[in-house]
């Protein structure tokens, strides 16, 4: 009976939450209080970096703490009824076992925002790279044809399109508003998104211009160094992939030859 009324309970939550997420989105209380505490406690030493995943993601954290609120609730009902099946399904477990699956999913549920938030923060990292790359390419391409530095950046950010130019465009136009150096922006945009190449690259290119540089040398230099760190990703990449399409045929091996050899070796046990 107890359990009954704690898995209605959860599941009436579990509906609140569903059908009311704008309640539980505009709540200043639910978001103060779960969304600075669960990120402090939880993710102590990498809150810096989850709040850059959700701002290079354009997702905020009242609606990122409702998404995992959410998924708890539903990891936790989720695993008790997967563990009440099996036990209503004959399967040899005790009563404990339903409350074990339930905090499981729980934990689950709750991590599993993070995880997704992660991964896609992570491929819009990469491509931003790629875009800001060809960016510094045709700002060089600019510059060495006679162009001003100002006059190249926003020539080079109007040409091309994308999530990756549009965030380009954006800070040239508040580096135009705030009369500021347009490589300070671009230094505060890669702190943003902790994307520590553009911050580099934005403050080595910012401090040649202060000390009389020559800006189309160091950018072109730059330019050619985030390239070949790029290309070692991809390459990095593409040899972990070869190794892990490598593990199955390995394990379809070792396979094929327990199945050929078992009966093998049974019949030599058996003759012994």
């Amino acid at each position: 009976m107890k359990q009954a009324l704690f898995f209605g309970f959860v599941f009436a939550l579990g509906l609140v939450c569903l059908l009311a997420p704008r309640l539980v989105a505009n709540s200043k209380l639910v978001a103060s209080y779960f969304g600075l505490n669960i990120l402090a406690s939880l993710h102590r030493n990498t809150k810096g970096r989850m709040l850059a995943d959700l701002s290079i993601c354009e997702k905020s954290s009242e609606i990122h703490v409702k998404s995992k609120l959410i998924g708890m609730v539903l990891g936790f009902a989720g695993g008790g009824v997967t563990g009440f099946m099996l036990k209503f399904a004959g399967g040899s477990i005790n009563s404990v076992t339903p409350f074990v699956f339930s905090i499981a999913g729980a934990f689950a549920g709750f991590f599993f925002p993070d995880f997704q938030v992660r991964q896609r923060a992570q491929s819009k990292r990469r491509s931003f790279l790629h875009s800001f790359s060809s960016f510094l390419d045709l700002t060089n391409i600019l510059l060495a044809g006679g162009a001003g530095t100002e006059t190249a950046l926003i020539a080079a950010a109007d040409s091309g399109d994308g999530w990756a130019f549009d965030q380009i465009r954006r800070v040239l136009t508040i580096s135009r508003s705030s009369r500021s150096s347009p490589w300070i922006e671009l230094a505060k945009l890669g702190d943003l998104f902790n994307i520590p190449q553009v911050n580099e690259i934005a403050g080595s290119i910012q401090l040649a211009g202060e000390h009389g540089a020559r800006i189309r040398t160091s950018l072109a230099a730059r330019a050619e160094s985030l390239r070949y760190r790029q290309m070692s990703e991809v390459e990095t990449s593409a040899n972990a992939a070869t190794e892990r399409m490598g593990l199955p045929m390995v394990l379809l091996f070792i396979s094929f030859i327990v199945l050929i050899g078992y009966p093998a070796v049974t019949q030599v046990i058996g003759g012994l």
